[in-house]
């Protein structure tokens, strides 16, 4: 008998169901879990990271970002926090 492909990952099949199913980023997620991170923290994360990587373009896009931002961080983002993150992630770079 060889070695199994699955890794144990310490959740529940529901668990691993939910974040197949639910997860903006499933594969990014259960990385996150087998990293140590806790499942409910993970899908926090893997929320807040999947919906800053691209601008949004409705104020429905930015009210899910910002409160994708609050429960990821802890906090309110103000507009220099967007600033960043526009110049960070969204503005091409110079060449």
């Amino acid at each position: 008998m060889t070695d199994s492909p699955l890794e144990p990952l310490d959740l529940l099949d529901t668990d691993y169901a939910d974040i197949l199913a639910h997860s903006s980023h499933p594969a990014f997620e259960l990385q996150l879990v087998r990293f140590g991170v806790d499942a409910a923290e993970a899908r926090i994360k893997t929320n807040f990271l999947t919906l800053v990587r691209q601008k949004p373009e409705t104020p429905e896009e930015w009210a899910a970002l910002t409160a994708a931002w609050e429960e990821a961080c802890g906090y309110t983002p103000n507009t220099q926090d967007f600033q960043r993150i526009v110049e960070l992630l969204w503005e091409p770079a110079l060449e």
